[in-house]
This record gives structure tokens, sequence and C-alpha cells, in this order.
């Protein structure tokens, strides 16, 4: 075999690798630009053992979504409020009930950073896998033996 050939050999071996590099930065490119449009549902949850909400309009929450609750002591749970919002790395405010916000930044690797709000203070921050198979549930008790719910899930 002489110089000239095995020179090509090795040209051709890096062009097939140059192309399956770009490729890959190609495909990943692709997936982050899908991730950065990411879509989640946000839910505000009252928890009670009552029979009813104190408030008529809490509409009682899906089934399947208060069977993933149960692991909670309330009986009863609705749905105060719900949103669905387009994510990205950018910090996004999104207002709940008049007492309840929540600031969403889309983090990588499916992760978010969620701050809560209640009645204008920062009550905690948290940082998250959250996909469509990994949910959220961020909770806190509140008054008269109630508890507010943050169920968060990425939808498509």
């Amino acid at each position: 075999m002489s110089f000239n050939a095995m020179s090509f050999r090795i040209n051709r071996s890096t062009k097939i690798f140059s192309f399956f590099i770009f490729l890959s930065v190609l495909l990943s490119g692709t997936a982050q630009l899908a991730a950065a449009e990411s879509k989640l549902e946000v839910q505000l949850v009252w928890g009670t053992n009552g029979e009813a909400s104190a408030d008529a309009k809490h509409q009682p929450l899906d089934p399947s979504l208060s069977k993933k609750l149960k692991m909670f002591k309330w009986k009863k749970y609705f749905r105060v409020n719900e949103k669905e919002i387009q994510t990205s790395a950018a910090p996004q405010k999104i207002r709940l009930s008049p007492q309840c916000e929540i600031e969403v930044k889309r983090m990588p690797d499916s992760r978010y950073q969620i701050d809560v709000f209640g009645e204008g203070k920062h009550i905690r921050k948290i940082t998250e896998k959250i996909t469509r198979q990994d949910s959220l549930v961020i909770a806190g008790d509140d008054k008269n033996d109630c508890a507010w719910f943050i169920l968060i899930r990425e939808i498509p």
C-alpha cells in the first residue's frame, strides 16, 4: 500500500468522524431547543378534611391526582387554579391566586428552579427535575387544619 492510499483512508475516516460529530452537535442542539420550549401545567390545590372548600369557586380535584396526594392527611382536594406555561431559562412569574405566586426558571437536564411566594413573601426555593414521568408537589400548612399544594408537571 502506498503512502497516498493510506493518506486517503485517514482523510476519509476523518471526514466520516467529522460528519458524525457534526450530526451529534446538530441533534444535541435540536434536543436543547425542544427542551427550551417545554410546557408545564401548574395547579394550585387546596387540601381539607371538610366536605367542601371554603370557596365555592374551587373545583374538586381530578380523582387520579387526588389519588397521588393520598399520602397526605387531608381527605378532600380542590383545584383553586390551573395554568399552562411555556418555560425558558429566563425566570417567569405566575400568579396562582391573590396570595400565591411562583417563579419558574428552566435549568439544564430537565431541572427547574421554583421560587414560591406567599402573600408577597419568599417562602422557599426548590430546584428539582420535572418531566412527563416525574412531577413535582410543593406543599405547606395553612390555617384551619388545611393545606395548599402546587402540582407541577411537564405536558406535551
